[in-house]
C-alpha cells in the first residue's frame, strides 16, 4: 500500500532532529527515508532540512529576551511551512496539581498574527489555563519561552 506524501513528511519531519543533531548529511538522511519508504521529493526534503536546521539553529534564543522587549527578528526561526498563522512560539511550562506532587514540563504552542513579547506569553497562558484544561487547575510554576517560529514566503 502506498503512503501518502504528506504523511511520508509528517514522519520524516520530527526524526531531521536527530539526524542534525548526530551529524547526518541531507543525502545520507534521504538515502535512509528512502530505503526505509519514507523517501519524497528532493527539493520538498531539502527545502525541510533547511527550516528544520533553521529550527535548531534558533531554539532557546526567545528564553534570553526580556520580557517587556519584542525579540529581534534574528531570534526567529524562518519557515515556509503552511502554518494557519505568521507567528508561532514554543513555550516550556512547569506545572503540578498538587503540592506534594513533582512538577512535570508541559509545552504550549501560541499562535499569533503579530510577534509578541516573552512578558505577552506569559500573560496569555496564565489568563487562559483555566480554560484550556477546567478540569485541571495546575500550578505554574515556570514560563520560558523556547522557540520563536516565523512563517515566510
Amino acid at each position: 500500500m502506498a503512503i501518502a506524501t504528506g504523511i511520508k513528511r509528517a514522519s520524516v519531519i520530527p526524526r531531521m532532529k536527530r539526524a542534525l543533531e548526530l551529524g547526518k548529511s541531507a543525502g545520507a538522511f534521504l538515502r535512509e527515508m528512502q530505503a526505509a519508504g519514507l523517501g519524497y521529493r528532493r527539493t520538498t526534503f531539502l527545502a525541510d532540512w533547511r527550516n528544520v536546521g533553521n529550527i535548531e539553529e534558533k531554539e532557546h534564543l526567545i528564553q534570553f529576551v526580556r520580557k517587556d522587549y519584542l525579540p529581534s527578528p534574528k531570534f526567529y526561526a524562518e519557515v515556509d511551512w503552511k502554518m494557519s498563522r505568521e507567528y508561532l512560539y514554543k513555550v516550556r511550562m512547569e506545572t503540578r496539581i498538587y503540592p506534594e506532587k513533582k512538577w512535570e514540563k508541559r509545552w504550549v504552542n501560541i499562535v499569533s498574527d503579530r510577534p509578541m513579547t516573552p512578558g505577552e506569553l506569559e500573560t496569555q497562558i496564565t489568563e487562559s489555563w483555566g480554560g484550556w484544561y477546567p478540569e485541571r487547575r495546575e500550578d505554574i510554576r515556570r514560563i520560558v519561552p523556547e522557540t520563536a517560529i516565523r512563517r515566510i514566503g
